[in-house]
């Protein structure tokens, strides 16, 4: 997409996106937010946090920059990036979580 142009989405009656090219874009598009360690931070604990509020805000907002859907929608692009935001928090805990004590981590040694 060229820098000021906005991708047209369009919905079905289950209000979904369903134009196939623009609405592949928008899910990769909120794959890569979701995913940005800036724009949202992983220390929340969840997704209904109170704290997360103005990061929605803005990542909705950054949505909204790039493509053009009908208002109604917002919950479904919120909801979406919740999902992929806790996928992307979970596939990291699975890559680099060590579930050992800090004793078997680390030696006693480095500690003193």
């Amino acid at each position: 997409m060229s820098p000021g142009t906005h991708a047209h989405i369009e919905v079905n009656e289950n209000n979904v996106p369903c134009n196939i090219p623009e609405s592949v874009i928008l899910g990769s598009y909120l794959g890569v937010i979701a995913r940005d360690p800036v724009l949202t931070p992983i220390s929340f604990p969840n997704w209904r946090t109170k704290g997360m509020e103005p990061i929605k805000k803005k990542m909705l907002a950054d949505v909204e920059s790039k493509f053009a859907f009908p208002r109604h929608i917002r919950h479904w692009i919120l909801q979406s990036l919740g999902v992929k935001w806790r996928n992307h928090k979970t596939n990291l805990k699975d890559e680099h979580w060590d579930s050992r004590p800090i004793e078997k981590i680390i030696e006693f040694s480095i500690w003193c």
